[in-house]
Formats: C-alpha cells, structure tokens, sequence
C-alpha cells in the first residue's frame, strides 16, 4: 500500500505539470514552468522514490489493459499480446511499456549517481557506470518493447525482448564481484533468483507453464531483485555514527569550564583598571601566604616635609 500512495503522489507531480491542469485557473503558474519543476523533480529524485515509480506505471497500465482488453484468452500465448489489438487497451498496454522504460532510464542515472561515492570502498571502482549501462539496457529494450508490437515487426519485437533479459542477467552475473562489500543479502538474493529463473524456464520448456506465466515469474524476480539492491544500497550510503565526536567535544569543554571557573573567583576589576595585577599575583604560581612586608623608601627619593 505505501508502494502505491508513493507512487500516485509522483505521478500526479507529473501529470498536474501537464498544460491541461491549467484550464482550471487555480494556479496562475505557467504550465512550462510546472513542466520544468516536475521533470527537474525526476532527475533529482532518488533510485528509491523512481523505482517505485516506474513499479505503479507498469501495475497501474497493465491492470487497465488487461481490464479492457477484448481477448480473455490472451493468458494463453503472452503478455506481447494485449499490445496487438489495435484498440484501447493495447494503447494503453504499449504507452505502459514506454513510460515505465522511461523511468527505468531516469532510476538507471539515479543509481549510479548514488552508488559512484561508494567506488574504492564499498565497490569497486567502475561500478556506477556499469549498473547504469546495465540498467539502461533493461530500460530502453522495455521502452522499444511497447514502440515495437508484435503484430508490427516480430523479428525486431523478440531481439528487443532478449536484450532487456541479457541486460538484466548481466547485472544478476556482476553484482556479486562489483558490489562485493554490500550486504550478504544481495549475493543470496542474487542465488535465489539465478535458481527461480532457472526452475521458470525449464519447466516452460518441459510445457508445464505457458510463456506468460515465464514473463510473470522473470518480472517479479527482477524488481524483487532491484528491491533488495536498492535496500542494500540505502544501507551502506547511510553515515556511520562514532563517539569520537563526542569524546572530543567534552575533552575541549573541560578546559573552559576550568578557565571560566577561574575568572569567577577572580576579583572585578573597578573603572580604572586597579586590581587587576592583584587578581593575577594572587592566582599565580609564585605567591606565597608569608605577609608581605612593606619595603622602605630610599633616603635620596625621601620628599622633604
């Protein structure tokens, strides 16, 4: 549930940036300058906060196609199917398609923006650049899966297809040596999905399952995946506490307080500066408790009476 809130509170960010929004007259905002905030609000926004995003697209869009579509018996064959229709639900079948790969680009950047600090310490170095690539593989094939049907050109729809897979079993084959210093969360949760994936295609081969049962297992295993990476990444960003701050701070108040301890039991000094020089003698080091016995003037300095 707070997947979903999060990610309709983004979409209507976007969608109130829309020149349409303006019709009401309610904000006297330009709609270019709206336009502007939201896509400057999506490149600034974290890998989390996208990938929520792009998982409320694809629900969202696919759960409207497949209410609207008028063949019930598209589980039969695949997903791809709902998009060759020619009618409204394979309209909004495609358009999911090409907006959730969209944000998978823009999750793609934030991510290796948030994992470049990490390189020599966490991971190794190249990693940012790596899961970006890797990451927008799987994003741009899923965008030219949706501008691509079936029914237009099956050869180039099924290469595209492969693509975001291999993008994908890329990220699933480097993550263990690139990331090496993450959570031992995200090298089991690699394992597991290797052995899901594995168990999906070989009983779709044997004929147990249908293709669209395959597509259903391979796309849960890649955002569960995705998920578990990014709580990994969340993890190792968040700032280490120490009490060295703390030990040290009370280390330099210790002095004040003695100093500040001091100048009180000192005596004031009056308008003209006297007493002073008797507050420093008596909290010096060379003063002693013997009374002080007055010297005597010199004959020659003696003032005649």
């Amino acid at each position: 549930v707070s997947v979903w809130v999060e990610g309709t509170r983004m979409l209507r960010t976007v969608f109130a940036s829309l020149p349409a929004s303006s019709l009401s007259g309610a904000d006297p905002t330009p709609p270019r300058v709206r336009l502007h905030r939201a896509v400057s609000g999506l490149l600034q926004a974290d890998a989390l906060r996208l990938a929520v995003l792009a998982l409320t697209i694809l629900l969202t869009g696919l759960g409207i196609s497949i209410a609207t579509t008028t063949n019930p018996q598209w589980w039969r064959l695949h997903f791809s199917q709902l998009g060759t229709y020619g009618d409204a639900s394979a309209m909004f079948f495609n358009g999911t398609l090409i907006l959730g790969g969209s944000t998978v680009l823009l999750f793609a950047r934030a991510a290796a923006r948030q994992l470049r600090p990490l390189e020599g310490t966490r991971v190794r170095r190249g990693t940012a650049t790596t899961a970006r690539i890797l990451f927008s593989v799987v994003g741009a094939n899923l965008a030219l899966v949706g501008c691509v049907p079936l029914t237009t050109n099956g050869f180039v729809h099924d290469r595209v297809a492969a693509a975001m897979v291999l993008g994908f079993a890329g990220l699933l084959l480097t993550s263990p040596f690139m990331m090496h210093r993450f959570p031992k969360r995200l090298v089991l949760t690699t394992g597991f999905v290797f052995v899901g994936l594995f168990a999906g295609a070989w009983v779709f081969v044997a004929g147990t399952i249908n293709l669209a049962l395959f597509e259903v297992i391979a796309f849960s295993a890649m955002f569960g995946w995705s998920g578990v990476f990014l709580s990994a990444l969340a993890a190792c960003g968040a700032p280490a506490t120490t009490a060295e701050p703390t030990t040290s701070a009370h280390a330099f108040e210790a002095p004040n307080i003695l100093a500040r301890a001091d100048d009180s039991d000192a005596e004031p000094r009056d308008a003209t500066g006297a007493g002073a020089v008797e507050a420093t003698t008596s909290a010096g080091p060379a003063a002693s408790s013997a009374p002080r016995v007055p010297r005597r003037p010199r004959r020659g300095l003696t003032p005649a009476r």
